[in-house]
């Protein structure tokens, strides 16, 4: 039951469009652990690993590669996204539009973390996505 509360962000990720959901947790962390740099990662690092754990024995349990609820990897990647940028208002809102561009389309090279089997898959290719986000947005706003 804790995996399934910790992968669905307390169910969250089973109200529509989950994706969206879990991005918009996402922000409400990130807005939390914003404080500096070190708390991103360490919050990022720690939120990860409860992903990956909680995600692969979600996978088990249901025999879904890929279950639409789970949103922890969304959360995960959507904090990756102030890596390189400082969390402000217009980084916010940078950060969600490409994010969720980004994790919808799957450019190169986020497509390549996708092809991961199991939860590591579900996992890599978001915070790939977050990553790629942070580099655009550095690009464009510093």
């Amino acid at each position: 039951m804790i995996y399934e509360i910790i992968a669905t962000g307390f169910y969250l990720g089973r109200l529509p469009a989950p994706g969206t959901v879990g991005t918009i947790l996402g922000a409400g962390v990130a807005y939390l652990v914003s404080f500096n740099l070190w708390t991103v990662v360490v919050a990022g690092a720690v939120l990860f690993l409860l992903g990956l754990i909680s995600t692969a024995e979600v996978i088990r349990r249901r025999k879904d590669p890929d279950p639409e609820d789970v949103i922890i990897d969304e959360v995960v990647g959507f904090l990756a996204c102030f890596l390189l940028v400082e969390f402000t208002l217009k980084t916010l809102i940078g950060a969600f539009v490409l994010f969720r561009v980004i994790d919808i389309f799957k450019p190169f090279p986020v497509n390549l973390f996708e092809r991961i089997p199991g939860a590591t898959g579900v996992m890599a290719d978001d915070l790939a996505a977050g990553i790629l986000t942070s580099f655009l947005l550095f690009l464009l706003l510093e």
